[in-house]
Formats: structure tokens, sequence, C-alpha cells
């Protein structure tokens, strides 16, 4: 037995350290163990017992931190930690199963509480510019006519052109009642039981969608000598940018999150991006989905926490050919930093002005 445990000892002396990135991913995964092993232990064992069954997971554990891979059970889909995942695909399964397990659910007089950061994008005669805003929204379960979002304005940042004059100024505060304007940053949930429940079936629906979408709309145009290739790129970038909206969301359930990234997960143009960053300056790995277009193309990134794939955040950029050069600025972005169930949301004040763009 000795020599066992001395053959033991010495090939674990021979492993390279462990990176930073597998101990941090360790630790999260042995705390949710602990919670889940607190809420389901059964009688106690005798000490002995006890202290061996705990030597035996710290030393199991030790192995797979210093191997750089830790599996959590999360559904039927195991999630490696420890290294970036192979294909943007690999991402988006862990990712659906992260999300499965993160509904918040509000009961009576209860509110949805969601704060993020945005990084809006506006471009017009004006030039080309992002602000900053922090936003927030109550909604209410069940009604969600009665929605409120309050936006607090922050820098300004001139991407090309003269600076911008029909904007909010640094500072302002500004409420908006759902239904209020036209074009509202308040994005409403989407009812769990109005898309399908199966990735597959989800993104057929939403094929089908899209190619209706941009048949009517080039009758609409009447555009009768599209060549079918510009067709496909119509019908690809509708596609995209529907699982896009419907995944950056935060008020999008769970089971439909899940389902959504499920979806993506299937799309060979999606790709993996290592390393991310999010406006609020969090770092995270990245699903990229790229739309081309006759004039250029347009990109949206989702972020995700290395550690758990949890969702993050949203990024999109803009690209085009001027002149023969290629020009990529910043579109709009966007990072989730709380959502929650509060018991209240705020009043109106009585002096509160009408949206700028409302």
């Amino acid at each position: 037995m000795t020599n066992e445990l001395e053959a033991i000892r010495d090939h674990y002396d021979s492993l390279p350290e462990p990176t930073p990135e597998a101990v941090a991913r360790a630790r999260a995964m042995l705390s949710t163990q602990a919670a889940v092993t607190t809420e389901m232990a059964p009688a106690r064992r005798p000490l002995a017992r006890r202290w061996a069954v705990r030597v035996g997971v710290a030393v199991g554990l030790a192995a797979a931190v210093t191997a750089g891979l830790v599996l959590v059970r999360a559904g039927d889909d195991p999630v490696p930690f420890g290294t970036t995942p192979a294909s943007a695909a690999e991402l988006l399964r862990h990712a659906a199963s992260a999300a499965a397990r993160e509904e918040v659910r509000p009961g009576p007089g209860q509110f949805v509480y969601v704060e993020q950061k945005d990084v809006t994008f506006a471009s017009g005669s004006q030039g080309e510019y992002n602000q900053d805003v922090h936003r927030e929204v109550w909604m209410p379960g069940g009604d969600a006519d009665k929605a409120l979002t309050r936006s607090t304005y922050g820098q300004i940042k001139v991407i090309g052109g003269g600076r911008p004059e029909h904007v909010q100024a640094p500072g302002t505060v500004e409420y908006q009642r759902a239904g209020q304007c036209r074009e509202s940053p308040l994005s409403r949930p989407v009812p769990a039981d109005g898309l399908p429940a199966e990735p597959d079936r989800l993104l057929a629906k939403i094929q089908r969608d899209a190619e209706t979408f941009v048949q009517a709309d080039q009758r609409r145009r009447g555009e009768t000598n599209l060549s079918q290739n510009e067709i496909h790129m119509r019908v690809q970038k509708v596609i995209g940018s529907t699982l896009l909206r419907l995944a950056q969301n935060p008020l999008t359930s769970a089971t439909t999150r899940a389902t959504v990234f499920g979806a993506m997960s299937k799309m060979p143009t999606v790709t993996v991006v290592p390393e991310l960053t999010d406006p609020a300056g969090r770092r995270g790995v990245g699903a990229s989905i790229k739309f081309d277009s006759p004039g250029g193309w347009e990109r949206g990134e989702l972020i995700f926490e290395p550690t758990t794939y949890r969702f993050l955040g949203y990024r999109s950029w803009i690209g085009t050919q001027e002149g023969g050069r290629i020009r990529e600025i910043p579109g709009g972005s966007t990072a989730v930093l709380s959502v929650k169930v509060v018991d209240s949301m705020p009043e109106v004040p009585k002096d509160a002005g009408k949206p700028l763009f409302c």
C-alpha cells in the first residue's frame, strides 16, 4: 500500500501546475457541488468513512485540476471547464445547458428587474457616434404593458464626422413606459409557448419565416432582378438577426434561450472567439456570426463567462467597403449586469420629460 501511495505521489508531483483559469473553474464547480451536497445530504456517516470520502474527492479534484479538465453535470450535458471550447457549436451547447438553469419567475405583485450597460450606435448626416447608457427595466410578472425603463445617459464617443446635436446630454435620466413610444429600448419577453422547444424545429421555423419576410419585402420594394445569391444573403441575415435578438434579450425565458443557443450551435457560419470583453469590461469567450451583404457585412458576438458559460452580453460590428478599403466600426453592444426578482418599481417623477426619441 505504501509503495502504491508513493507511486501516486511521484506521478502527481511530476504533473504541470494547473493554470489560474483551471483553478477558478474548479473552485466554482466545488462551490456548486458543495451546495448541492448540503441540500441532498443523507444521514451522517461514521467519522472515519466521512474522512475517507473527503480524501477521495480531494484527490480526484486535484487530478482533474492538474489535467485542466473538470466535468460538471448540467442536465444531460457534461460541461468541460479548464479549456477554451474547440468550436462555437461546443460553446453554445454548454451555454444552452447553463441557460436552462437560470429561470427567473416573479410571483404576484413582483417584477423582473434587469440592469445593463448599453453602448448605442447612431449614424446620419451629423456623423457616427456611440453613447454609453445605464439601462434599468422593471417588468411586472404577467403584464408587460405596465413595464418601465429608466435610462441614464453617459459619455458620447464620436467615431466620424462632427459632434452630434440631437442626443441626450450625459447625466440625463429618462423614463419610458411600455407602449409610450414607437421606438423603444424595451424588448418584451417572448412567450415560451410561442416558439418550438427543440433546436432543429426552431431553426426550421425561423428559416421559413425569414424566407417569407424576404419575399414580401422584395415585392414591397418592387425588386424583380435580385440574384439568388443576394436573396440568400438577406435570408441568412434575417435568420441570424432573429436568433441574436432572442439570445441577447435578458427577458427571454430560460427555456427559449437554451433552445436558441442549441439552434445556433447547428449553424456552420458561427465561430468561436477565445477572448472578448463586454461593455462592462468583463472578459469572456464568444460566439460570432457574420452576415454578408453586397456593400459590406454585419457581425454579432455573444459573450459568455468562461467559468460557467453564463451569458454576459453582446457586441456588434458594421463592416463597409469604401474605395477598395475595408472599414469596420463598433455597433451597439450590451452588458447584462443583473437579472433578478424585486418587489417594487420606482414612480415616474411628475416633472419627467418625454423621451428624446419618442
